[in-house]
């Protein structure tokens, strides 16, 4: 009597290769369409000549003058923030600078020190941006 033994089925592994590579094309997409910070222009009017034709811009403009200084105070980690001779706080500018938009103001005159960080410079003129002032022009030396 001859005895035939059922075939055994060979298991099939399941390739993972392109599941892996499915994956990938998936991670790759949420990450190319997807936003990690606000980006948005920064419009930026730079003055030229001396500090003594800031006051007669901003006259001229109509208004007062606003005068925005950023100085650097050493061991400080925040520069001051100082509005037409008052020091302000950074998070407090926006506020000051709409006060005198509603006295008047239309346009501010920031001017950094020469030994001001450039990031705070760039902070300064976005809190200005969020007030209701019509123009922030900046006066490098």
């Amino acid at each position: 009597m001859i005895l035939i033994h059922p075939p055994i089925g060979k298991r099939r592994r399941i390739p993972l290769t392109p599941l892996i590579d499915v994956i990938f094309i998936l991670v790759m997409f949420f990450l190319l369409s997807s936003t990690f910070g606000i980006w948005r222009p920064l419009d930026v009017a730079l003055g030229g000549g001396d500090r003594s034709d800031v006051s007669e811009t901003a006259a001229a403009q109509g208004g007062p003058a606003i005068l925005i200084n950023l100085k650097a105070v050493p061991g400080a980690v925040q520069p001051q923030l100082v509005v037409n001779g008052i020091i302000v706080p950074l998070n407090m500018l926006a506020q000051e600078l709409d006060r005198l938009a509603a006295a008047g103001a239309q346009a501010a005159v920031l001017i950094p020190d020469a030994a001001t960080d450039f990031q705070q410079v760039v902070r300064v003129l976005d809190e200005a941006k969020s007030s209701r002032l019509k123009r922030v022009s900046l006066k490098l030396d």
